[in-house]
């Protein structure tokens, strides 16, 4: 049952103005209590009706958590003038406030709420003052009226201050006429919340309001699952079933949003071009974005080529560069070493040694020398990054300026252990700021002779876009486009332009958002691509890259007798008992073996939901693992635990997939490290983050890790496929462990269909 108090508010010991958490001490006969919750306006002073429940907090005691309150008659004049001196409305401080309650006594607050422009009466408030005073006084009432009145539609504190910021006084008069407009205008209210508020004023399920909100919802949703675009017949069909509104509003609803400028719809694009029967509605930043990536693509194809080397055949002979680099547009002069192995080429590098190059990797590193824009696409054990570590010695050796970056944090960080060099996110790269969006675009470019993309079936349509805005041209600025304070090498040129080089292995999954970047751009035939497949002598040993090869060719994975081997599979049937062993060989037996269960190993599942799904394996690893965690809790996390964070912040500089470990917890702020940076989450900002301990395999796309522990069972049927096991698998360095049905493995290996993606950047390449 909830508790009920009345006081006065003693104390504001924290206040988020925000969403308006707040921490008080409040006064009741005979104590102080901690109270806590949403209190918009709350001030020392106040007098408040609460309704809410006692909670045990483990280091500050016992707390009361507010579910309802509303605030009461001043009790005294000097509650009173406490209130006015908090800084509550603007312009009176604690000196003023003494002479307000001085001149009007306990009618202070009446005369403010029913007569304000008595304040002239007060000394030192003259007509300039007073017209200050008297425009914040309104301002605070239209906030109270307005907070009142969205309480009647579950609006939270937080998200009525968002609305009042974003339509001011016609909160109220645009809430009634179009709920809807809040799925559009206010972050974080969605079509369901506004949907929930319509019904409560009254909106009908089939209004024109409803069906265009409702449309723009399925196509967020579907770009959500990775489309570009929706069919317009499937969207139809779609909206029936979900919004329960007939064809005829919903057809009326597409063309009105079409005329907004909200959607695209045009034909969709194949082979042959456009094909009329068929239509595709677009989110219009969805097609802007696709549009942008495909001219940009055409513009790096239909440029000049490098001027680093000339075009040349890889010889079959094993050759070697030999002697000084040579001047720009000179090409390399081969000879034969004999001294190599007779499957090496040798290129020089940065410090001296020599690295060797198949002959396939030789005709690689040719190519992404003279195109502007290549692909190196492959498996595990294929050697990207030797061919990656050779383009790099090359450019430097000739003083070139190269660039690296990838999707995510963590590729980021392991591009930069295998090349030497620093590596970026692409969003850092780009200098992007939650306040100014990228600053780096077609008038600030990239300044850079080669850009190269690790991880690239990572990146997804609008990002991709947004990094070719900020490729350099090679062209002449206009005027008035330098940016000040960047200096280009070679005066008012970028030279001949910046290269790109793409690394990548397509036959992963794709990107977590909309697109599919990496296997358009390859499908297309339109950029030259290095197709690498042959695995190397010293990565043949590894049965984690010759199995991760078998799968993709949808052959069963070879296991090693007896313990031996860096790849197994533990055969059991019953959720319960991979559950169990599961949980034993993260405790106990992988940590004998010298593995910490916080550092080196990562559970993957394929599904969130069930008995072996990311969330109940997250909750039973923690409180296994976890266990002797004390201290203050937030939320499910306590000191200690591994976390990912979801969602991309760019301001904390974390990003979705990036994993930490919890360092503290402290008045519900959470302390967690990554990569050895401290960052700091408040209280709302907990949301963020969820338990790490395991995670899908798609946010562990960009990761490796020591070991890799997967359950695999045939209630996971609808996520069973080739694609999503050899994903899981490339992220093991040291050892693989699979453990469930045979049968649920051998469904996964020979599922080769893949989720289709609506996407039209392959059609868009394939045509003029």
């Amino acid at each position: 049952m909830p508790t009920e108090i009345r006081g006065s508010v003693e104390r504001v010991v924290f206040y988020n103005p925000e969403n308006h958490y707040a921490v008080l001490k409040v006064s009741v006969p005979g104590e102080v209590v901690t109270v806590t919750g949403a209190f918009p306006q709350v001030r020392a002073g106040q007098m408040l009706r609460i309704e809410g429940n006692w909670e045990e907090h483990p280091k500050y005691g016992n707390q009361l958590k507010a579910v309802s309150h509303e605030t009461l008659p001043f009790h005294s004049p000097q509650a009173v003038e406490r209130y006015l001196a908090s800084g509550l409305i603007k312009g009176i401080g604690p000196v003023m406030a003494k002479k307000i309650v001085g001149k009007f006594g306990a009618q202070t607050i009446e005369i403010l709420d029913q007569n304000p422009s008595r304040l002239s009466e007060v000394e030192g408030i003259g007509p300039k003052k007073l017209a200050g005073l008297l425009n914040s006084l309104n301002e605070q009432k239209q906030l109270k009226n307005i907070m009142i009145a969205f309480q009647e539609y579950e609006i939270s504190p937080a998200y009525a201050m968002k609305i009042y910021k974003q339509y001011g006084a016609q909160s109220i008069r645009m809430l009634k006429e179009n709920p809807y407009r809040l799925a559009e205008d206010i972050n974080g209210i969605g079509f369901i919340k506004a949907d929930s508020i319509a019904a409560k004023t009254g909106i009908p399920k089939d209004s024109p309001f409803r069906a265009q909100a409702g449309i723009l919802y399925l196509l967020e949703r579907f770009s959500e699952e990775g489309h570009i675009y929706y069919p317009y017949p499937d969207l139809l069909t779609e909206a029936e079933k979900n919004l329960s509104i007939p064809g005829e509003n919903l057809r009326k609803a597409v063309a009105a949003l079409f005329e907004r400028g909200k959607i695209v719809i045009e034909g969709i694009i194949g082979a042959g071009g456009m094909e009329a029967d068929e239509k595709a509605v677009y989110l219009k930043p969805l097609h802007d974005a696709e549009c942008e990536v495909a001219h940009g693509i055409k513009a790096l194809l239909g440029t000049e080529r490098h001027a680093l080397s000339q075009p040349y055949l890889c010889p079959k002979k094993p050759l070697a560069f030999r002697g000084p680099l040579p001047s720009e547009g000179e090409g390399f002069t081969f000879e034969q070493d004999k001294t190599l192995p007779k499957e090496g080429v040798a290129a020089p590098d940065a410090a001296m040694d020599r690295i060797v190059l198949s002959p396939k990797q030789a005709e690689a590193v040719s190519y992404a020398l003279r195109e502007r824009v290549f692909i190196i696409t492959g498996g595990p054990g294929v050697g990207k990054t030797t061919i990656v570590k050779a383009i790099l010695d090359i450019y430097k050796s000739r003083g070139k300026k190269v660039l690296l970056a990838a999707p995510t944090g963590r590729a980021a960080k392991r591009l930069s252990e295998l090349a030497r060099q620093e590596a970026k996110t692409i969003h850092r790269l780009l200098e992007y700021t939650p306040a100014q969006g990228f600053r780096r675009n077609r008038l600030y470019p990239l300044n850079a002779d080669m850009l190269i993309l690790d991880e690239s079936s990572m990146i997804d349509t609008p990002l991709m876009a947004r990094l070719l805005d900020a490729f350099p041209s090679g062209r002449r600025h206009t005027a008035g486009e330098h940016h000040a304070g960047e200096h280009h090498a070679g005066g008012d040129r970028h030279g001949p332009g910046c290269g790109l080089i793409l690394v990548g292995d397509s036959n992963q999954l794709a990107s977590v958002g909309p697109g599919n970047v990496l296997g358009d751009l390859i499908g297309s035939g339109a950029v030259p691509t290095a197709r690498l497949d042959e695995i190397f002598r010293q990565s043949r040993q590894s049965l984690i890259v010759v199995n991760a090869h078998r799968i993709n060719k949808g052959e069963m994975p070879q296991f090693p007798e007896g313990r031996g081997g860096d790849f197994h599979f533990i055969r059991l049937m019953e959720p319960a008992a991979i559950l169990e062993r599961l949980l034993d060989l993260c405790a106990r037996t992988l940590p004998a073996r010298g593995f910490d269960p916080f550092r080196d190993i990562q559970v993957l599942s394929p599904m969130h939901k069930g008995t072996l799904g990311v969330s109940n394996l997250n909750r039973t690893l923690q409180g296994l693992l976890n266990k002797d965690a004390g201290g203050e809790k937030a939320g499910p996390f306590l000191a200690g635990d591994k976390v990912m964070q979801i969602r991309n912040n760019y301001e904390k500089d974390v990003y979705n997939g990036d994993t930490g470990r919890i360092k503290e917890i402290r008045k519900g702020e959470i302390v967690a490290d990554f990569y050895g940076r401290q960052v700091v989450y408040g209280r709302t900002e907990t949301e963020e983050l969820q338990l790490a301990y395991a995670a899908s395999v798609h946010k562990s796309q960009g990761s490796e890790y020591p070991v890799v522990v997967m359950p695999i069972v045939t209630e996971h049927f609808m996520l069973l496929q080739r694609n999503l096991l050899y994903t899981a698998v490339t992220r093991a360095k040291k050892l693989m462990v699979l453990l469930g049905q045979p049968k649920a493995l051998a469904i996964a290996v020979k599922n080769a269909k893949m989720t289709t993606r609506y996407t039209a950047l392959k059609g868009r390449l394939e045509n003029p």
